[in-house]
């Protein structure tokens, strides 16, 4: 009977001692584990870092309302390249939290997948996507406004989604 418990003890070691160790095994990843010998999904990546920005694209509309009736309104998407949009070069965010782009310096901060860009004291807060290699930034803006339209007073609302992507180097 001894035989037996002992029998099954090592061969439960034996199975145990074996199971690899599950985690983040891009060594580029925030939260990369050098035990780990088996990836698990979990990687997550840093901002920091230079990126190239490649496109950009989005979405804007108008509306022009008088009376409670819309009288005029459009909707387009676009797509372009970063020389198209004239950016000019790279985009540097560091550790100490200066983000550099097109000679400007700005403050940012970055958690959970939301990037907060501090410029001349206010605070924009985008939502964002960071993998081992791309970078997609949304800005998003809605303004409505008055203005005389043809002898009436209008409701002009525009809003605006563009996204950044840019490649990590």
């Amino acid at each position: 009977m001894k035989k037996i418990i002992y029998t099954l003890l090592a061969v439960s070691i034996i199975f145990t001692a074996c199971k690899k160790e599950e985690g983040c095994t891009d060594a580029i990843a925030a939260n990369y584990n050098a035990d780990a010998e088996e990836d698990d999904g979990s990687c997550t990546y840093s901002i920091v870092g230079v990126w190239t920005p490649t496109s950009i694209s989005g979405t804007q509309s108008m509306s022009v309302t008088v009376m409670g009736q819309i009288v005029d309104s459009f909707d387009t998407t676009f797509t372009m390249t970063a020389a198209e949009a004239d950016m000019d070069g790279d985009v540097e965010f560091t550790a100490d939290g200066n983000m550099y782009v097109d000679g400007d310096t700005n403050s940012y901060t970055y958690s959970g997948n939301v990037l907060t860009i501090t410029e001349d004291g206010e605070s924009e807060t985008n939502p964002c996507t960071v993998t081992s290699t791309s970078l997609a930034v949304t800005f998003s803006d809605t303004e409505t406004y008055t203005e005389d339209y043809m002898g009436q007073e209008a409701t002009i609302t525009e809003s605006s989604d563009m996204t950044l992507n840019a490649t990590r180097q």
